[in-house]
């Protein structure tokens, strides 16, 4: 019988998103379960995720819709993109998309950052030589 060899892994917690944050000042309301519960404050975001600024106190792994102001004129009413909270921080929490990459997110992404969506995708850890776990 082998014994079984124990791997001890390091990650920082925080980083974890997969593409490259922007940092952001958007306005967003925040609904669960149908029901706007407040607003809040998006303060960076990626394809993956973000981190959004707010009095609500939400628990961890709570499904929430976060709803963004409309891009343009052409496009009326707010877009909504549905979301986890992944971490509680001070003065807000950290969210997942459920539809990463989905087009509200590039586009809003891509007009803040002046990047296209190919450049934001691509992921610090694998491009620094870190490599894959």
């Amino acid at each position: 019988m082998q014994a079984i060899k124990f791997v001890e892994r390091h990650s920082d917690p925080m980083e974890h998103r997969w593409g490259q944050r922007v940092t952001l000042e958007v306005p967003v309301s925040l609904a669960v379960g149908g029901r706007v519960l407040g607003r809040g404050v998006l303060r960076n975001a990626s394809m993956s995720g973000a981190l959004i600024d707010t009095s609500l106190e939400l628990s961890l792994f709570t499904n929430l819709v976060v709803a963004l102001p409309a891009v343009n004129e052409s496009k009326a009413g707010p877009r909504e993109l549905a979301a986890c909270v992944v971490r509680r921080a001070h003065g807000g929490f950290a969210v997942e998309w459920r539809d990463m990459g989905c087009p509200a997110i590039v586009t809003l992404l891509e007009r803040i950052s002046g990047r296209r969506a190919p450049d934001l995708v691509e992921d610090e850890v694998f491009t620094k030589g870190k490599g894959i776990c």
